[in-house]
């Protein structure tokens, strides 16, 4: 028997096991409900399965605060929360914090885009890694500079100072999009580098308050332009531009290019978890491409008893049934080996005995 064969009947008998408590609690009258915070660059997906989820199982909700990743890994650590949330795995300080060993759940990718507000621009912008440095760093400041008109010709740019929109919290988002720039500008690791929160070298003035925050701050005036989840972007209504990857090559933010990203970067030799896929090789890659995570305590046998597999088993329906939903807001679905890793990660989580009922 291969070893996905046997994590398939050794998940479908944790996962029977689940559905019978969970059916318990129901029967008797008791309403279950799981907590967790964390990052806003997945808050739409996560919105649409736990949705879902509580149509099958009425008696379960599924809490979920989009407060960024930085606050949401504080929520876990402290154990404020059921689970956290973060695009970006933790540090090891942050490991070192914690008061046991966390598991890192991927349960999808997505791209992060760059969107502007140029409401008369005709035709669509397209940016490459030393234009978004130097915008970010403050070296490009109006639309009309040479260096962003020699990557677009046959554009009328406009005369308008660059607004230049951030994230004001710790931020996942942040993570990925420093982590880009990191990988395509030596100036910015040199000077600024990667993470949740970091230096702005043009300010704080445009700083917005999670993804929806940073499109709101690019929507206020004409000329702004930031990082945020497609779907954001999509919801606001704003327009993001073609990036130019590692291979020279015009890509927009589709499912098929983060797919591409992902297969083109290779595994990490510590784990099966990419550490990153930004700036992958390969002409189809999207450059801003990243997983997010869900963040459970490998051991929650001190969680109460039909919490924790009520938690458990919505892990489960994510990483099954939840899946396919993904695309239709526009985020990719993990590779099918990934998954099956994923699932037997969440198998050996330590769950408390199911209390007897007399």
């Amino acid at each position: 028997m291969n070893w996905i064969v046997a994590s398939a009947k050794w998940l479908g008998g944790l996962s029977m096991l689940a559905i019978l408590s969970i059916g318990l609690k129901g029967c008797l009258g008791e309403h279950i409900e799981v907590h967790g915070a964390g990052a806003s660059f997945p808050a739409p997906i996560y919105a649409r399965w736990r949705a879902l989820y509580h149509r099958e199982h009425p008696d379960i909700s599924i809490h979920y605060r989009a407060v960024g990743s930085g606050r949401g890994i504080k929520a876990i650590t402290a154990g404020e929360v059921d689970f956290g949330a973060s695009d970006a795995l933790l540090k090891k300080s942050e490991e070192r914090a914690l008061r046991q060993p966390l598991l890192s759940i991927p349960t999808v990718m997505g791209p992060v885009v760059l969107a502007y507000n140029l409401p008369r621009l005709e035709g669509e912008l397209t940016l490459s890694g030393d234009l978004i440095a130097g915008i970010y760093l403050g070296d490009i400041t109006h639309w009309n500079d040479e260096r962003i008109a020699l990557l677009n010709p046959g554009i009328n740019l406009p005369a308008l100072p660059i607004r230049v929109a951030h994230r004001s919290d710790s931020s996942g988002t942040t993570h990925i999009f420093t982590d880009y720039l990191s990988e395509v500008s030596e100036e910015w690791r040199n000077d600024v580098g990667r993470g949740k929160r970091v230096f702005w070298p043009t300010g704080n003035e445009w700083a917005g308050d999670g993804n929806d925050g940073v499109a709101h701050r690019i929507l206020l005036e004409p000329g702004g332009i930031g990082y945020l989840e497609l779907k954001y972007a999509q919801n606001a209504g704003l327009n993001y531009a073609a990036l130019i990857n590692r291979a020279g090559k015009r890509v927009r933010p589709t499912a098929k290019a983060v797919q591409e990203a992902e297969q083109n970067t290779p595994a990490s030799p510590e784990s099966y978890l990419k550490q990153s896929i930004v700036n992958a090789p390969g002409e189809g890659s999207y450059p801003i491409s990243a997983f997010t995570y869900l963040l459970v305590y490998r051991d929650i046998s001190d969680m109460e008893s039909h919490r924790a597999h009520a938690l458990i088993d919505f892990l489960k329906w994510v990483l099954n049934e939840g899946q396919p939903e993904a695309r239709k807001l526009h985020y990719v679905p993990l590779p099918e080996e990934l998954r099956l890793q994923v699932l037997e990660d969440v198998a050996s989580i330590k769950l408390p005995p199911l209390p007897t009922v007399h």
